[in-house]
């Protein structure tokens, strides 16, 4: 019988305490429409919600209010960006059930819709609610409709903070935004995360003791070096292309951008470009007949 198991150094990645935004829906409020409220006002009807900036004029909203229907439960929250006499935009910060630690990785979802034209959406990780924090992804306006859409992005926590920070920002023409059902989760992956299939054989009595046995299978597994890291877009890859099944490199949002199998007629490239894709964080999969390998590389210009 065959089963997978996780090399021992690796064991504490899989036990991740649960996370989640504490009001990522916005149920829990006043149960009053405000619309271009102040920001004290605001965070005194909207719970663990902290709205703050240059502009100043958040909402809170439901399908009574003749904004349409939320995406989850009955209540949405709306920010925007004015440039009429100077470039002023309004952040809130969502506070989550436990802080996001710094290096590790995380999924986040939500629901944005565009009110007529839709500003980008500079997104960060604050130690405090009235700050911004650390930014480490930016939506484009471009990806937001005027119907509910889903965004969803893989990243990794540039600090370790307890608060999530949501900008509008666009320095152009005024523009505003809806925004529902905030989720995090967990999904740290390391470097050199290894799944390996291994045979289950019966312990002989005169077995070796269980760390001798864990340093001879640590021999057999694959090593992978990805370089330069960060990278201006051209990567090289070293490691042992004959045990090489595949390789494949995936974005934040956990799309393959990059895909290589290991045949005669198309070995394995000792380089990856990347240089016609966005700056940010990419991962390389190598997968073997043993397991995979998970590296992480940065592509900054």
């Amino acid at each position: 019988m065959k089963h997978a198991f996780l090399i021992p150094a690796l064991l504490a990645c899989s036990a991740l305490p649960a996370q989640d935004f504490l009001n990522g829906s916005f149920e829990q409020n006043g149960k009053l429409c405000l619309i271009n409220t102040s920001a004290p006002v605001f965070n005194a009807n909207v719970k663990n919600t902290h709205a703050f900036g240059s502009f100043r004029k958040p909402d809170i909203a439901s399908s009574d209010c003749n904004f349409g229907t939320a995406k989850d439960g009955s209540w949405f929250i709306g920010l925007a960006s004015n440039v009429e006499s100077d470039v002023r935009s309004e952040v809130v910060t969502l506070e989550l059930s436990a802080p996001l630690v710094k290096g590790n990785q995380y999924q986040i979802n939500f629901w944005a819709r565009s009110r007529s034209t839709a500003p980008n959406l500079e997104l960060g990780v604050s130690e405090y609610d009235s700050l911004r924090g650390a930014h480490f992804y930016t939506v484009s306006a471009q990806t937001i409709g005027v119907e509910w859409s889903m965004v969803s992005l893989r990243f990794t926590a540039p600090i370790s903070g307890k608060y999530i920070s949501v900008k509008a920002s666009n320095r152009e023409e005024n523009a505003g935004v809806w925004l529902d059902a905030f989720a995090l989760r967990p999904v740290f992956v390391a470097d050199n995360m290894i799944i390996v299939p291994k045979e289950e054989k019966p312990i002989a009595k005169n077995s070796a003791p269980a760390q001798k046995q864990a340093t001879t299978a640590n021999k057999d597994v694959l090593q992978v070096d990805v370089f330069p890291n960060p990278s201006e877009g051209m990567i090289s890859v070293s490691t042992d292309s004959s045990q090489v099944v595949s390789m494949i490199v995936f974005n934040t949002l956990g799309t393959p951008i990059r895909e290589y199998m290991n045949t005669p007629e198309s070995p394995m490239p000792d380089k990856i470009d990347l240089t016609d894709q966005q700056p940010g964080l990419y991962f390389v999969e190598v997968a073997t007949i043993s397991g995979k390998v998970t590296k992480r590389v940065v592509v900054s210009r």
